[in-house]
């Protein structure tokens, strides 16, 4: 880590490996600030506080179930008739003496009164006339009851700094009532598209025009992720157009460049950026597609171009600028999630770049298997819209055999 540290200090480094990329990432993206939101908008957010609760759970013994609440010691022999003294609902007490040869029907999460230790299951009785019952089996001394502060003690710590909520923890965070709860707010992020071919789909297509399927694609990934974002428009490769467009994406916390970022005479972004103060961190990447994806800051912006080919736009967004986004969130383990999968069938390929190829993916006796897609490149979206994932195959290997061993990584639920 020192060592890329030593290299970012001097201005930049030359095409690096995935691995030292996402180092340089982690090392110059700090967590966003604490926000307080509804705990129901927390969902998918880190914790940016401690939360003890102030209150025992349950506040009160309850009831576990529907039933008779009667005294242990009336359950000796059984069956037994006993005489129903009332019924108790949720959110409601009971004010009389339960006496001995007497029950009371209690609802799931009332209160127990003080002097009964027993919830007999209302499928263990049957109902008899005069207001009496009668209990078929015999329970356990304090069964079918929730012992006051068993689950939580006041001031107990329910949930730390650092956790990733989830929907249940939203439903422990009102328990303890809490209405509020503290987190690192998510990014903003802009989107913009470069490329004087490219209009917005929908519109008539021109002579030499093409659609702009990037920056739905982009914003459609951010949507995923429940990151919200603003589409910039197409800027045309012209360095005013550019420059402006640039000047409102560093306002935010993340701009994303789509297009002209490689080495043609009109990929102006790297110049563009430059201009406009933003420092280049690394450009070019030992990854295949996706190689010309730049990554620079200016103060706490973080900027990525990457590449106007599709494919080369979905990799960019999985191998670094979601483990940004997960940095921005605070997360503690920000790495793309690596699984394990046997080849199908045999591929090859050029060394000197580590290869995300394209595969569908399919379980069997608890195994993944992996089956390479065949594809015309970086701009083949019909090949990637059948993909499930994309295996990895590292830069200096050239042939992968049938039935080996090879990491991937997915956007499906597998």
């Amino acid at each position: 880590m020192g060592d890329i540290q030593s290299e970012f200090n001097k201005g930049g480094v030359g095409m690096i490996s995935w691995e030292k990329a996402l180092q340089l990432i982690f090392l110059n993206i700090k967590p966003l600030p604490a926000v307080k939101v509804d705990i129901t908008r927390a969902v998918g957010m880190i914790l940016a506080e401690d939360v003890y609760s102030k209150i025992q759970m349950p506040p009160f013994n309850k009831s576990a179930m529907d039933g008779y609440a009667v005294k242990f010691t009336d359950l000796v022999k059984t069956p037994v008739k006993l005489k129903c003294a009332g019924i108790i609902q949720a959110g409601c007490s009971f004010e009389k003496k339960i006496k001995p040869g007497q029950c009371v029907k209690i609802m799931t999460g009332a209160p127990v009164p003080s002097d009964v230790d027993c919830v007999v299951m209302i499928e263990d009785t049957r109902q008899l006339k005069s207001g009496y019952v009668e209990i078929l089996k015999g329970g356990k001394q304090g069964e079918n009851i929730c012992v006051r502060g068993e689950d939580i003690r006041a001031g107990q710590k329910v949930l730390s700094r650092g956790t990733l909520l989830f929907a249940s923890h939203v439903s422990l965070l009102a328990s303890v009532g809490r209405c509020f709860v503290k987190v690192i707010r998510k990014p903003r992020v802009a989107v913009l598209n470069t490329g004087s071919e490219i209009i917005p789909a929908g519109g008539k297509l021109g002579k030499n025009k093409l659609y702009n399927s990037n920056g739905p694609q982009l914003q459609a990934l951010l949507n995923i992720d429940n990151i919200e974002s603003c589409f910039l428009g197409i800027a045309k490769d012209e360095p005013k157009a550019m420059k402006a467009a640039v000047k409102k994406g560093i306002r935010y916390d993340m701009l994303l460049i789509s297009g002209g970022v490689s080495m043609g005479d009109y990929d102006l972004v790297p110049e563009i950026l430059e201009k406009s103060g933003v420092k280049k961190i690394f450009h070019k990447v030992k990854i295949k597609p996706g190689k010309p994806v730049f990554f620079g800051t200016k103060n706490n912006t973080a900027v990525f171009g990457v590449p106007g080919n599709p494919v080369s736009n979905f990799t960019a967004y999985h191998l670094l600028i979601r483990p940004a986004i997960h940095k921005m969130l605070g997360y503690t383990d920000c790495n793309p999630k690596l699984y394990e999968g046997i080849v199908t069938r045999q591929i090859n390929k050029k060394t000197g770049r580590k290869h995300f190829i394209p595969i569908t993916i399919s379980s069997k006796a608890g195994r993944y298997y992996m089956t390479p897609l065949s594809g015309h490149g970086s701009a083949d979206i019909f090949t990637l819209s059948k993909s499930d994932g994309f295996m990895i195959v590292e830069e200096d290997v050239k042939n992968v055999a049938t039935n080996s061993i090879k990491s991937f990584i997915t956007w499906k639920k597998i």
